[in-house]
């Protein structure tokens, strides 16, 4: 499991043809981009409910400029009150924005997604496979996976007979996703060849989880249609299109050299005029967010919020 303050700094490390390029020796290791758009186009009925993200005073001003946008954060209905207070108690205390979204991915425990400099989000395909609860249907998507990949290098480098022919191609997954793994070297670089191989990929991934949207709807939405209870330190939630409605401040501690509730409320103001909550200890918070998550279950079902 990641860090909490991996949990907490969403900043680009890797470009997305590195995402899309990067893989093991099988399916397992592809990176699946975590898009909005496509995830509207396999499922239209999108799951809106209230989350809430854990954040510091610059992380809130850059929370803002995300209101109503395609990017996606990590989000949470259920986490420890030591994280809300300790995990993100830099320069001002703890904060947690609760707020409106549209829910991408849902999963009890960390999803491990990555962002790349585009602000999308991309999850292993082994996390995947770990939450299937049907196992046979599950390998279907593998399988799927692996021949889009053959079939991608096939098209896009059909005249290379050296990588073409050689005598595992077609019979060894590692051979291929070793041609795969080097296919801005095999295109030399050309920046509109690789384009279009990733745009393929992309079409390629949105037509397998289409074909294979049961089983995987199960893995993308089923915790938050359940009844959001996880034995993790916290839950995640992959979401977008926010709207943030309240912003609870943990009041820090008198010891401590961080600002006091006052100049806290006063730099929130300064980002933008939400209604504030100063909460004397993290252990209320927890039971406010848990509450509010099980009166939200209780009244829609565990679904969306239109």
């Amino acid at each position: 499991m990641k860090s909490f303050k991996g949990y907490l700094t969403e900043f680009a490390i890797q470009s997305t043809s590195d995402y899309v390029f990067n893989a093991g020796s099988d399916s397992s290791a592809l990176k699946i981009p975590i898009s909005g758009p496509m995830f509207k186009r396999i499922w239209p009925d999108t799951i809106r409910t209230t989350v809430f993200h854990a954040t510091d005073l610059k992380g809130l001003a850059n929370l803002k400029k995300l209101e109503g946008g395609k990017k996606s954060i990590s989000a949470f209905f259920s986490m420890m009150s030591r994280y809300m207070e300790t995990g993100v108690a830099t320069e001002g205390g703890g904060i947690v924005a609760e707020m409106d979204a549209d829910v991408l991915v849902s999963a009890r425990d960390d999803i491990m997604s990555e962002v790349d400099k585009q602000g999308r989000r991309w999850v292993m395909m082994s996390w995947f496979e770990y939450q299937t609860r049907e196992r046979s249907k599950f390998s279907k998507v593998e399988k799927d996976l692996n021949t889009l990949i053959a079939n991608l290098v096939k098209k896009h480098i059909p005249k290379d007979k050296e990588i073409q022919q050689t005598k595992h191609f077609g019979k060894d997954s590692g051979a291929v996703f070793e041609i795969w793994g080097n296919m801005k070297k095999h295109l030399k670089g050309d920046g509109r060849k690789i384009a279009a191989v990733i745009k393929d990929y992309f079409d390629g991934v949105e037509k397998i989880i289409k074909k294979n949207k049961e089983v995987m709807g199960d893995i993308f939405y089923g915790y938050t249609k359940s009844k959001r209870m996880t034995d993790n330190s916290w839950d995640e939630q992959i979401v977008n299109n926010i709207d943030i409605y309240k912003i609870h401040v943990i009041k820090p501690h008198p010891s401590s050299d961080v600002w006091g509730p006052d100049e806290i409320k006063q730099h929130i103001t300064d980002v933008h005029k939400w209604p504030m909550k100063v909460w004397d200890v993290a252990i209320d918070l927890e039971i406010y967010t848990r509450e509010v998550v099980n009166a939200e279950i209780r009244t829609m079902g565990g679904w969306s919020k239109k």
